[in-house]
Formats: structure tokens, C-alpha cells, sequence
């Protein structure tokens, strides 16, 4: 078992004000201007934080996760909103069960420094992109603090972006706009 995953025994903590706080979904979406038309994938969904709102702004939202407990307390929290247009998913390892070129745009919060096969699961985010569409990640900050994962779990800035770049993408931004998470935009090219 791959202790760096987060217990679905918390997802409590994973929808809390404190993290609308810390990590406010709002200032993500002004980035990343998630458009009416547009198919998103959640990858590492948990219990639907970033999922659910996105699901309110663009046509379609895949729901992935590896936790079938995780995927069914978004699709609780979903059917509570009333919200109809997500598709849960659960990811069988590093394959992701997506046709080919279906997505406009990819995120994944806080899951890169679990990822146990990093390259594979880049081959997949480019494998599912469109042609030109965009990845999001968003991680710790590779910082010594008292939050979050250990240091050793964490992912430099620099790591993220040799995976992907060498995988067929294209570095767009580094946004700072979270105090403990960076975030990454790049390009499928």
C-alpha cells in the first residue's frame, strides 16, 4: 500500500473552510478560465473539492480517482448539488479508462507527489489531452513546513516540469497563487 495516499477515512478535511482558505478555487478558476463547452478530467478527485464547482462552469468533468469510497462521496456530495454532468471513474493504477484526445484540460491537486509512476501517468494525461489542451498541477511547495506531507514526499517545481516536458508538453506558467501550493500550467504540443 502506497502510505503517501490520503486516507479516504478524512475527506472531511479535504472540503473544509480552512482549505477554501488555503487553497481558494475561485483564484484557480480566474487561471485557468474553465470554459462552458469544455471537457475537464479531476484526476485525484477525493471527494469532489475542485470537481464540484468545475462541474457548475463547463459541459463535462471525469471524476477519477484510485479511492472507490473517495469517488463515492463526490458522487454523494454531486447528486446533493444536484449536479449531473460529472462521470466517476476509478483508476486502475497508472491507466486512466479515457478515449483518446477527450479532454480539453487536465488538473490534478495535490496528487503529483503521490504518484508513484510519474512518467506513465504523464503519458496518459497527454494520451487523453486534445491536442493543445492543458494540464494544471498543483502541489506543496517543496518547503520545509509544518503542513501537508513530509519534505521527502514532495515534488520540486523543477521535477514536475522535466516529467512533463519530456512527455510531449510545453512549460505555459508557474502561478503563485496559494501560500503553500505552487501551481503549473503546460501545454500538450
Amino acid at each position: 500500500m502506497n502510505n503517501k495516499i490520503f486516507p479516504a477515512s478524512k475527506w472531511g478535511k479535504l472540503v473544509s473552510e480552512e482549505r477554501e482558505q488555503r487553497q481558494n478555487r475561485e483564484k484557480f478558476f480566474k487561471i485557468a478560465e474553465p470554459g462552458k463547452y469544455e471537457v475537464w478530467a479531476d484526476i485525484g478527485c477525493g471527494p469532489g473539492f475542485f470537481t464540484l464547482p468545475l462541474a457548475q462552469k463547463v459541459n463535462k468533468v471525469f471524476a477519477i480517482d484510485i479511492s472507490n469510497e473517495m469517488l463515492g462521496i463526490c458522487k454523494r456530495r454531486a447528486e446533493e448539488q444536484k449536479l449531473k454532468n460529472i462521470k466517476y471513474i476509478k483508476s486502475e493504477g497508472v491507466a486512466i479508462s479515457l478515449e483518446d484526445d477527450s479532454v480539453d484540460k487536465v488538473l490534478l491537486v495535490n496528487v503529483f507527489h503521490e504518484l508513484q509512476e510519474r512518467s506513465k501517468i504523464v503519458e496518459e494525461l497527454n494520451r487523453i489531452l486534445k491536442l493543445e489542451g492543458h494540464a494544471f498541477i498543483i502541489d506543496w511547495k517543496y518547503e520545509k513546513m509544518d503542513f501537508g506531507p513530509p519534505l521527502e514526499h514532495r515534488v520540486t517545481i523543477q521535477e514536475v516540469t522535466h516529467d512533463l516536458t519530456t512527455n510531449g508538453f510545453t512549460f505555459v506558467q508557474s502561478w503563485d497563487i496559494y501560500e503553500i501550493d505552487y501551481v503549473l500550467e503546460f501545454k500538450k504540443i
